[in-house]
């Protein structure tokens, strides 16, 4: 996740590059470091203006987990 402010207009980018921590259960975080960046990731998109995924299936897991509509 990288985060990107236009200072000018005040637009918040979220650019989201994997969300392979949210569906793959063996994966090498804990289970505290799945939450906090679950948490930090949504609160993310919550606040953004915009949202960059990087690939079709990333984009439908921030739909499928987070509930943003793909318009934005």
């Amino acid at each position: 996740m990288k985060r990107i402010t236009d200072y000018r207009t005040s637009r918040k980018t979220v650019e989201v590059h994997d969300l392979s921590f949210l569906s793959d259960r063996n994966h090498r975080y804990g289970w505290f470091r799945r939450h906090y960046r679950h948490h930090r990731l949504r609160r993310a998109l919550k606040k953004a203006d915009r949202i960059i995924a990087l690939n079709n299936e990333v984009a439908h897991d921030i739909t499928r987990y987070y509930f943003i509509p793909k318009e934005r």
